[in-house]
């Protein structure tokens, strides 16, 4: 949750105070409709074996030049150089980046996903509810699209996402819009973003949404809490 229209580098400062201070303060996440969350900024430093499944499944079914997208602290990139693959970090928070570097990732780029450009890659990696970047339904095209235009013939795109739909408790209108589209804030101590949106969506629309755009979508991983990890290639 890092959008460059909310930019404050919310991530990026508790980030550099965890690792040059060890300051344990999290970040928080503020939703109008629902109660705060937080994000304990250590999670965001753990290691292959402190990942949930989804996280490990995903990372093993990498392959070939991968592209972290929103690769924040570096854990997941991490552990793909250590397995000798070609991995490029990229993500919108410059003192994340920085952090990055300093964990020996010194390829890792500030670069905005959807302005990337004259790269292909075998793989692409959104992990911690990558397709959030697409903010709302009707971006979908332009996010299809991109990923399209950075995707071998043959590579796949590796991504997960939740169903929100158990926040609602059976109140959904079919009037209302698509429960999945929040408005958020963050904050970490005194400094808080500009309001943002971020895109969840369930496994079945998702897979709608890819067909007409042209790609296979196949679940590969559900877990107890509405998240799943979904695969998606070219038709």
């Amino acid at each position: 949750m890092n959008p460059k229209s909310s930019y404050k580098d919310i991530f990026g400062l508790a980030l550099e105070s965890f690792y040059t201070h060890q300051d344990k303060t999290s970040i928080k996440v503020h939703n109008e409709d629902f109660y705060d969350d937080e994000i304990p900024v250590e999670y965001l430093f753990r290691t292959y074996q402190q990942m949930p499944e989804l996280e490990q499944i995903a990372l093993d079914l990498c392959k070939g030049r991968i592209l972290d997208v929103g690769c924040c602290s570096g854990s997941h990139s991490l552990v793909l150089k250590s397995r000798e693959l070609e991995v490029l970090p990229i993500d919108i928070s410059p003192k994340s980046i920085k952090i990055c570097n300093k964990r020996g990732l010194k390829e890792a780029k500030c670069l905005d996903f959807f302005e990337l450009e004259n790269e292909k890659f075998d793989t692409i990696l959104l992990l911690m509810n990558g397709i959030g970047i697409a903010q709302t339904l009707d971006n979908l095209d332009f996010f299809f699209e991109k990923l399209e235009c950075l995707m071998h013939p043959n590579g796949q795109v590796l991504l997960d996402s939740s169903d929100l739909v158990f926040l609602y408790e059976n109140e959904l209108d079919e009037t209302d819009d698509y429960y999945g589209q929040m408005t958020y804030k963050i904050s970490y101590k005194k400094s808080v973003s500009n309001a943002f949106q971020w895109l969840y969506l369930d496994f079945d629309l998702l897979k709608k949404e890819a067909s007409k755009r042209g790609f296979l979508c196949e679940l590969m991983f559900e877990d107890e809490h509405y998240g799943f990890l979904a695969k998606l290639k070219f038709n």
